[in-house]
């Protein structure tokens, strides 16, 4: 799945962060990540939510609805990192 800081109104300013996971051990799409994993995205996160305030935090799936990555509600989750 992938997570975009769009720093802009158009996709001229992406941050992309990957990783690699996301399906159960029958292949289906669910939410892997270690608590150790959630731990550093967020950090990483609340950085790049410091330099850039006004990204929006999305996942691949908010933008394609064919996709189910990340398996999990980004937007939702980083609520809180999101512009005002």
């Amino acid at each position: 799945w992938m997570l975009m800081l769009m720093t802009g109104r158009s996709f001229s300013s992406i941050i992309l962060l990957c990783y690699i996971g996301g399906l159960s051990e029958e292949g289906k799409p669910e939410d892997t990540r270690t608590d150790a994993q959630r731990t550093a995205l967020r950090g990483l996160l609340e950085t790049l939510h410091r330099r850039y305030p006004h990204a929006l935090i999305v996942g691949h799936r908010d933008l394609d609805p064919r996709k189910a990555c990340p398996c999990f509600d980004a937007a939702r989750e980083y609520a809180d990192l999101q512009p005002r």
